[in-house]
């Protein structure tokens, strides 16, 4: 049979719509032309359109998954940062809490009042102590409505050690009952009779109204009592 003819019967024998007499004379054909089965493979080829949609389809799904990949990544990268700084931000919040919010008193047993004395111009000079090593940073004064003040030793639940030398865990203190009565009335309460450091029934007795108590040395009057430089403030109080 004529190549001509086999080039013409190629589509139906791929098809498989060619009668068994022209399949056969396509297939011996064939064993001898290189052209004819080349032309066959062709047709087994994908169309350049549908080749070209295909890549454009396999293009467009890796493009898409990269994107998410991508988002995905960002996303992981935005809560993990979102997670530290949270991590920080409660690290901090509790170091703050543990270090600067004053809630926890100074057991009474721990604390020393020593020396005391009283100045010519009436106030009290002695000696505060809190024997456990640590400083202090704050002091509470709270009235009550029986005459009575207390000063209570607050400190956080972390707080550093003692300085050397004075320290606010360590020092001469002044008590002015003037100044403590105007206080008092300033904020609803009747005068102060009784100041005790502590609170409950452990609580020191520091003063009380009408107690006697050694006068201050002359060292004490220069260093604590009344001096020009607070002349004006000493002529308001008389």
């Amino acid at each position: 049979m004529e190549h001509d003819i086999i080039l013409d019967l190629l589509p139906l024998y791929h098809d498989g719509v060619c009668s068994e007499a022209s399949r056969a004379a396509v297939e011996e054909h064939l064993k001898t032309c290189g052209t004819c089965r080349e032309a066959l493979a062709e047709m087994d080829a994908p169309l350049p359109a549908a080749e070209a949609r295909k890549n454009t389809a396999d293009g467009a799904a890796v493009k898409k998954i990269s994107d998410e990949w991508k988002k995905a990544k960002w996303k992981a990268r935005l809560k993990g940062a979102a997670i530290a700084a949270a991590v920080c931000l409660l690290l901090f919040g509790a170091w703050m809490a543990a270090t600067q919010l004053y809630l926890f008193p100074v057991p009474a047993e721990k604390i020393e009042i020593t020396n005391v004395r009283q100045l010519s111009d009436g106030r009290v000079l002695y000696h505060f102590f809190i024997d456990d090593g640590l400083n202090l940073r704050r002091t509470k004064f709270e009235y009550g409505e029986d005459g009575n003040m207390y000063c209570v030793p607050v400190r956080a639940l972390i707080t550093e050690k003692r300085w050397e030398g004075n320290s606010p865990a360590n020092m001469e203190l002044l008590l002015d009952m003037e100044m403590v009565d105007d206080q008092a009335k300033f904020m609803g309460f009747r005068e102060i009779d009784h100041v005790w450091y502590g609170r409950g029934e452990d609580a020191i007795l520091l003063w009380e109204e009408g107690m006697k108590l050694p006068s201050a040395s002359e060292a004490d009057e220069a260093v604590y009592g009344y001096n020009e430089v607070s002349a004006d403030y000493w002529a308001e109080r008389k």
